[in-house]
């Protein structure tokens, strides 16, 4: 059991590092290529390929963890996310930039799938809510402050390419660490059919279409966040990532909560509490008051932290761990295709119409997932 507690604080500390780079300027990212002269298209069409290449790997990738050690494919995937930033950090031009963003999500997709099999497989079914909670509250604590902490240097004018060249250097070094600190995971036959069987399943699947109703506002956000926060907000950047930062970092204590309310309450309440406060915040949140703005912003990620919850909750109720790794794969296939998705539409609507748009879009898309849980809660067995 102690060695067990080793390994998800380990895996915990080193994701939620890992976790604070890969976000610490994704929001901005819009506001970069537009000072590089994209058009909202363009964007649009660079966060689309970045979505949609993920299709392309999230399910190999996610098979992949169940065959072969989840370190070794962390490292490959945290050496694609170093040449994307040092890539970006020296190219302007559409195609340079749409081919690392390409690799980017490659290596984000890999990372993310391969961290979570780590993860879920160590966690042995055993204490699940607590380790859930350890490895989301350190996680997004490591992305609030980085956030904020990107928005400070870019705010004493720090450039975006020094920015990217120093997270690229970053994402080498926890490559090679990848190898001595990571722990080893079990491994499995592929097989096909079991995993069909797994997944053909009438709670599997209402999981699956509420977290794709779910992951429609992702491409609001990716889209037209940190515009938002300049263009109709009137933010500065260091505003912007204090907004976002304390933001996220109120996830935090939002996992924390969580894990002592489902001692007295059902997941599928979780679920609906979920769905519609992520949903009515992210709305609400448009309203052209910062300091009215951040506190609908919370609320939206605090739908989010339950959100989060609820997926890794159910995820390990629903798959045995032998085949957790190709199982949630299948279920982060189903997000990516709801994110790029919602990426190809939200980046011209908000150029055209405003960058508030999407998120009263997308916000609308999780109160339709609220109200289809509610409809369907009795699915929800565990």
């Amino acid at each position: 059991m102690k060695k067990e507690n080793n390994n998800i604080l380990r895996i915990s500390i080193f994701n939620a590092f890992t976790k604070g780079l890969l976000n610490a300027v994704v929001f901005f990212l819009g506001i970069y290529l537009k000072k590089i002269g994209f058009s909202g298209t363009e964007i649009g069409i660079i966060f689309m390929v970045y979505s949609f290449t993920g299709l392309l790997s999230i399910l190999p990738s996610g098979f992949s963890n169940d065959v072969f050690k989840s370190k070794h494919m962390v490292t490959i995937a945290l050496l694609l996310l170093s040449i994307q930033y040092l890539g970006i950090s020296n190219f302007t031009t559409f195609l340079p930039i749409l081919t690392f963003f390409l690799l980017g999500s490659l290596g984000k997709t890999l990372y993310s799938n391969s961290m979570d099999s780590l993860f879920l497989k160590a966690t042995e079914k055993e204490h699940t809510k607590k380790k859930i909670s350890i490895f989301l509250s350190l996680n997004y604590t490591l992305i609030g402050s980085s956030i904020i902490l990107a928005g400070y240097l870019l705010n004493i004018d720090v450039s975006f390419r020094n920015i990217f060249t120093i997270i690229g250097l970053l994402f080498a070094i926890m490559a090679i660490f990848s190898q001595f600190l990571l722990p080893k995971s079990a491994t499995s036959k592929f097989e096909i059919l079991r995993y069909k069987k797994d997944i053909l399943r009438g709670d599997v699947l209402f999981f699956l279409v509420i977290m794709f109703l779910f992951s429609l506002h992702y491409g609001s956000e990716e889209t037209s966040y940190g515009l938002f926060l300049e263009n109709t907000l009137k933010l500065n950047k260091f505003e912007s990532g204090l907004y976002m930062g304390v933001a996220i970092m109120s996830m935090a204590i939002s996992v924390l909560i969580i894990r002592k309310v489902l001692k007295k309450v059902e997941i599928r309440n979780i679920l609906l509490f979920g769905t519609l406060i992520s949903g009515l915040g992210l709305i609400l949140m448009t309203i052209q008051n910062p300091a009215i703005s951040l506190l609908f912003r919370i609320i939206h990620e605090t739908g989010d932290a339950t959100m989060f919850f609820f997926l890794y909750y159910g995820i390990t109720k629903l798959f045995d761990l032998e085949r957790i790794g190709g199982n949630s794969g299948v279920v982060t296939f189903v997000i990516i295709i709801g994110a790029a998705t919602s990426n190809l539409i939200f980046g011209p609507i908000g150029a055209k119409f405003g960058y508030n748009v999407p998120f009263l879009i997308g916000g609308s898309t999780s109160i339709l997932a609220f109200i289809l849980a509610l409809k369907f809660r009795h699915i929800i067995k565990h």
